[in-house]
Parts: C-alpha cells; structure tokens; sequence
C-alpha cells in the first residue's frame, strides 16, 4: 500500500494564485483547493494582496454573507488549516507579495508554510494545473 508521501509525489500539482480579497473569492479558492487535494492532488495556495494580508492577520473569514451559516459553510480559515494538516494542501506566499502586503517578513513565515519565489510557483504550475481568483 502507498504510502502518504507516494501518493502525494505522485499527484498532479496544482497552484491556486488568490489575489483578489473578498469572501466570496476567499471560499471559491479554499473550496477548490480542498476538493483537489481530497482527491489526491498536490495543492499550492499562493496568496497575494488582500488575501494574503486577511490570513497573515487573523482575518481570513471576514466578510462572509448571512447565507453563509444557512448553508453551513464552514470556516474558511478553519478549513484550510485542517487541509494542510490531513492532505498536505500548502498556504504560500511569493516573498515580493509579502513586501508588497506590507507585511513583516518574518511575521508572515509564521503563518504560511513558505515563502517562496513567483518563478518556483510559476515552475510548480507549469508542471501541473493553475487558476488564478
């Protein structure tokens, strides 16, 4: 039987770039992100902007509509936490968008599995599937 770590080298990558802020997107990617790594994919989510000032600050399920709790949607945070921990989803962000987000850099390592490059995600996407929300 595979183990975890074959299954996962053995998956297609795929890179959710999130740059645009709001809730609406924030779920869009988070729910595609899990689905894909559910199902075996490699999945890098890259935040840059708004996104990635919301999860780098606590604020990542800010702004979500009343439909929301009526649809049971879990938390977004709460969601991808549990997907890097179970599926080895990982939340990134190019080192040039942390500067750009005003964020402290060592600050941002904090929250974020790694800092890395564009051209690294932009190799990672090449290699596999990308969409950008």
């Amino acid at each position: 039987m595979a183990s975890d770590v074959d299954v996962r080298e053995r998956a297609s990558p795929v890179v959710i770039f999130l740059h645009r802020g709001s809730w609406a997107d924030r779920y869009q990617a988070v729910t595609l992100a899990v689905t894909a790594a559910a199902l075996g994919d490699a999945v890098t989510v890259a935040l840059f902007f708004e996104a990635l000032r919301a999860w780098a600050q606590g604020r990542f399920d800010e702004g979500a509509p009343p439909e929301a709790a009526a649809a049971r949607a879990a938390p977004l945070r709460e969601t991808l936490e549990e997907a890097r921990r179970e599926l080895g989803l990982e939340v990134v962000a190019c080192d040039t968008a942390v500067r750009l987000a005003g964020l402290d850099p060592e600050a941002a390592r904090a929250v974020l599995d790694r800092v890395v490059t564009l051209p690294q995600l932009w190799k990672t996407a090449q290699d596999g599937r990308h969409m950008v929300i």
